[in-house]
């Protein structure tokens, strides 16, 4: 009787090798298969595929190198030239994925596309249960994995139609398919891989914006150790070409000019203005306009090559006042540092990263303090 063979992921092919290679190291046979490419791209992947019976061993394997959850980046690590595309094949990632190539082909980084799929082996009841007694789960597991492959392809075809063969080729792509729990294993990559960057789409304005889980983008936005970029439906596919007008939204937090440092990494390439706002509830805020001035001083010594300026509002709403702004300055990316927030705090007092995800319309910069 012939044994069955699964596919765990599908993988660039480089990638795929070391991971057969550690399978092996384990004791677990490890066949790699051939996708079938799509002519003219550079997108090139296999399927790694295990016995059946190896499920078991093979899962901890597989998360061990592409991130395991909770990983954290090294601190102080140089990030790698790679933006992260988390996709689901909806128009809201066709849009990031869109904005994310423009960028990677500003800063001649790769462009890595990743899906999760659910993993009902893993994720249901304990796996020694499941795999002794119900075979129809890996069944399952199989045909997720053949729809997310033929998903991807369709997802890629369009990409490729959009810039054309020619354009799509100046940039090193990738895909990653795997199953598993989608939030916990972009983190996992993101933070294994060390990404400078995470693009992302949402649905915008959600009729429940403050609940206590929240769309993943949320949840990413709140975990994450790595910029995310957040892609508003409304968001013109070809913004991330010009990027001339950046909002960083300041509330004089002490990691202001670490996320500033990540911001230019990001817009180095583009001649972008950067306006620092901060919105004063005091209505006579001289040390705040104090410490705006001594922020722009700072910055415009550090990076000549940039234009700074350093604005100061007054208003009860912080909201509606970067709304305001952003329309009479024509915003093209807010920009904000966020904090760790407990599940109690993000119950009651969301932050303002979180809200500004489900209030604007304009792409949304994050950095993690």
């Amino acid at each position: 009787m012939n044994k069955k063979l699964l596919t765990i992921a599908v993988l660039p092919f480089v990638k795929a090798q070391v991971l057969k290679s550690l399978l092996e190291n384990e004791g677990i046979e490890c066949i790699l298969e051939d996708v079938n490419l799509l002519e003219g791209t550079s997108s090139l992947a296999v399927r790694v595929q295990i016995l059946e019976e190896d499920l078991e061993r093979a899962f901890p394997v597989l998360e061990e190198y592409l991130g395991k959850p909770g990983e954290k980046p090294l601190p102080g690590a140089e990030p790698e030239r790679q933006i992260l595309v988390p996709v689901d094949f909806s128009d809201y990632s066709v849009k990031a994925a869109k904005v994310a190539f423009d960028i990677a082909l500003q800063l001649e980084a790769k462009m890595v596309l990743f899906h999760a799929y659910p993993n009902p082996i893993v994720y249901s009841v304990p796996f020694s249960d499941v795999y002794a007694f119900d075979s129809g789960l890996t069944l399952h597991l199989e045909t997720a994995e053949k729809n997310a492959q033929t998903n991807m392809e369709t997802f890629l075809r369009k990409l490729v139609t959009h810039f054309g063969k020619e354009t799509w080729n100046k940039v090193e792509t990738e895909y990653i398919i795997k199953a598993g729990d989608a939030r916990d294993d972009i983190l996992s990559y993101a933070h294994k891989n060390r990404v400078m960057l995470i693009v992302m789409g949402t649905q915008g304005k959600a009729g429940s914006e403050y609940d206590i889980i929240g769309s993943v983008t949320a949840e990413i936005i709140t975990s994450a150790r790595l910029p995310v970029l957040v892609i508003p439906p409304d968001t013109p596919e070809d913004i991330a070409q010009k990027f001339s007008k950046i909002l960083y939204c300041t509330n004089f937090d002490e990691k202001d000019f670490i996320a500033i440092e990540k911001l230019m990494r990001i817009i180095r390439p583009y001649k972008a203005e950067v306006s620092c706002l901060h919105v004063s509830r005091n209505e006579e805020p001289v040390w705040d306009l104090a410490r705006l001035e001594g922020m722009k001083d700072i910055l415009r010594k550090k990076y000549v090559d940039k234009t700074f300026e350093c604005q100061l509002v007054v208003g009860e709403d912080v909201l509606n006042e970067i709304d305001k702004y952003i329309t009479a300055h024509h915003v093209d990316v807010i920009a904000l540092t966020t904090h760790k927030r407990s599940m109690f705090a993000r119950m009651f007092n969301p932050s303002i990263a979180r809200k500004m995800l489900f209030h604007s319309n304009v792409p949304l910069l994050v950095f993690h303090a």
